[in-house]
């Protein structure tokens, strides 16, 4: 765990205990634009760079892990955030930001946030807040909801924060249990039996830079198969479909009557 800038009086500071960002000790590209990044809101972070892909110790790839579907970058992002998990537990920490290192954060980013994070104070113990998803399909009851949170499945792992009680659950469950899915796949599958809740916010506020092509993808197969100028159109097409037409398309059918309000 390396400390990145200790700014430390935004915003994003007061309303969470602490921001962690997922990197490897060779992403030097990605290390200097998480630094200039978050650096630019203010926000004070640690970096986590245990777990390498290249340092995985055998022994805890065969405790965490079940079956070999899982690639060694794949594991390390599992093991890494694990970590960060139980590093927030032993330092007491009620609420947690959790960012990878191809962040891109929204240019009203620390009011969007604060917002989500006073509505969630409302919300039982054991939830996440997902940042993301841009570009994702979502249900017609997204585009309806009054804000600024909507119950659904997390997409992506670019960008949320949980709370004490749900890394508490996640890693009793590791106690018992061995991992077979990719770190998103694995916590959209595992919180709803653990009674975690999952939101998205209604207006992303955290985009990938390896999906809008600022960085190549270090994991995802399918984007890896194309070159940048692809993932940025593909990226640019995804959002205006999946969200600006389709937003406008769901309010319009609402408010004539076509859709439940």
């Amino acid at each position: 765990m390396v400390s990145g800038n200790a700014l430390g009086s935004s915003l994003v500071n007061r309303a969470v205990d602490a921001v962690y960002v997922v990197s490897v000790k060779t992403f030097t590209e990605r290390i200097a634009h998480m630094q200039a990044e978050l650096g630019r809101h203010g926000i004070a972070f640690e970096f986590m760079f245990d777990h390498d892909a290249t340092d995985l110790d055998p022994e805890m790839v065969a405790r965490t892990f079940e079956g070999d579907g899982l690639g060694r970058g794949a594991q390390s992002l599992v093991l890494k955030t694990i970590a960060i998990w139980r590093k927030a537990l032993e330092r007491g920490q009620a609420r947690i930001l959790i960012l990878e290192d191809d962040a891109l954060l929204d240019e009203r980013f620390a009011e969007r946030f604060c917002v989500a994070i006073n509505a969630a104070r409302a919300l039982p113990p054991g939830w996440l807040l997902f940042l993301g998803g841009h570009d994702t399909k979502v249900p017609d009851r997204f585009f309806l909801a009054p804000g600024p949170l909507v119950e659904l499945p997390i997409a992506t792992a670019e960008g949320y924060v949980c709370d004490a009680e749900a890394l508490r659950r996640r890693l009793a469950w590791l106690a018992e249990h061995r991992v077979s899915l990719a770190l998103d796949h694995f916590m959209r599958q595992v919180d709803p039996g653990l009674g975690i809740r999952q939101f998205w916010l209604t207006r992303p506020i955290v985009q990938q830079g390896s999906v809008v092509g600022l960085f190549d993808s270090a994991l995802d197969q399918h984007r890896l198969k194309h070159g940048r100028t692809y993932n940025i159109l593909r990226n640019r097409w995804n959002k205006l479909q999946r969200h600006t037409l389709r937003g406008a398309w769901v309010r319009l059918k609402s408010l004539f009557g076509v859709l439940p309000p």
